[in-house]
């Protein structure tokens, strides 16, 4: 996953005044957690963004229309730079790429499979994970750190894990046989309004909307709902997982507070039927490593200590087609 560096302010300057032409110019040293310093490898994803990882979070919308402007060598490079930079809860092994479509279509109008749903985009960028216990997780914890990035560079993406030629896709990103292409996403500049595609598709998945607090987090068990005041420093980053982009705007994850105590368990709510809808891939899955991202990154940008652990609570209920992934051990 590419070497492990230092992470001192020089270095800091040193790395960000790659990307002056990106207006990186900004740096914000580490952030100490009483005599201790983030300094693993959260921290030098969060430092890779030029700006709030918050404020990304919040911009960042799914974005099918594009329009015919080339993307920069310098944000290409900052997108590939990611690359060898995000890393999952897991450890599994990730590669990703960008690809150029262009000239795949062979005057077919639906050449990459996404029936329409996908306009003017030639460059995609495309992910594969050797296949494991903990892949659909890994895979999309990372993913979505580098469409945060492409966010960050002003540049349009959409997650697509179902509709497209993942035949053609997996051949010409050299998929090995002991990994899956879960998901790719189109790359570019989107255009100033919504195709009509674009809003239909937004407006069938309720794209806009999310889940209140009270159906999502809970503190002890499931059935004492979380107060934003209960969740304290961790409200943020909780709310951060809460508008996080899922399958159809499912949003399945859930969340258990420790009473008293900056431990989180998540857990998947799953929709029926949707473990089906691919045989190579688990949407669902993938939406949980989304909100682990998401977690994770508001987290190391306020400066608070924690990791993911497995240590699946006690509960006196757990509500039918939910299933734990995994626990935030806070520091």
């Amino acid at each position: 996953m590419g070497d492990f560096f230092e992470l001192t302010p020089r270095f800091a300057q040193e790395r960000i005044g790659l990307g002056a032409t990106l207006d990186r110019a900004r740096f914000a040293a580490p952030r100490p957690f009483g005599d201790r310093i983030l300094g693993d490898h959260r921290l030098r994803t969060v430092m890779e963004y030029s700006r709030s990882i918050i404020d990304i979070i919040r911009e960042r919308t799914s974005r099918r229309s594009y329009a015919p402007r080339a993307v920069e060598a310098e944000k290409r490079e900052a997108i590939e730079r990611m690359f060898s930079v995000v890393q999952g809860p897991f450890g599994g092994r990730a590669r990703f790429a960008i690809l150029d479509t262009s000239g795949w279509g062979e005057g077919k109008i639906n050449a990459l499979g996404t029936y329409g749903t996908i306009q003017g985009a030639t460059l995609f960028i495309v992910g594969m994970i050797e296949r494991g216990e903990h892949d659909m997780e890994d895979f999309g914890c990372r993913f979505e750190k580098i469409i945060l990035r492409a966010t960050d560079l002003g540049l349009g993406t959409c997650w697509i894990g179902g509709i497209f030629n993942r035949t053609r896709f997996a051949s010409r990103a050299g998929v090995r046989d002991n990994e899956v292409l879960p998901a790719i996403s189109p790359l570019g500049y989107a255009t100033e309004r919504r195709s009509v595609a674009d809003s239909v598709v937004r407006w069938s998945a309720g794209s806009r909307s999310r889940r209140p607090w009270a159906d999502l987090f809970f503190e002890r068990d499931f059935d004492r709902a979380l107060e934003a005041g209960a969740a304290g420093r961790y409200a943020e980053p909780l709310e951060m997982l809460r508008l996080g982009p899922s399958a159809s705007n499912r949003q399945p994850w859930r969340v258990v507070k420790e009473q008293g105590r900056d431990i989180f368990h998540l857990f998947l709510r799953r929709s029926r039927g949707y473990d089906k809808l691919i045989k190579a891939v688990d949407l669902q899955r993938l939406d949980m490593g989304i909100a682990m991202s998401h977690f994770e990154l508001a987290a190391s940008e306020l400066g608070l200590e924690g990791g993911w652990r497995a240590s699946p609570p006690r509960l006196a209920f757990v509500p039918e087609r939910t299933e734990y992934v995994q626990s935030w051990i806070g520091g």
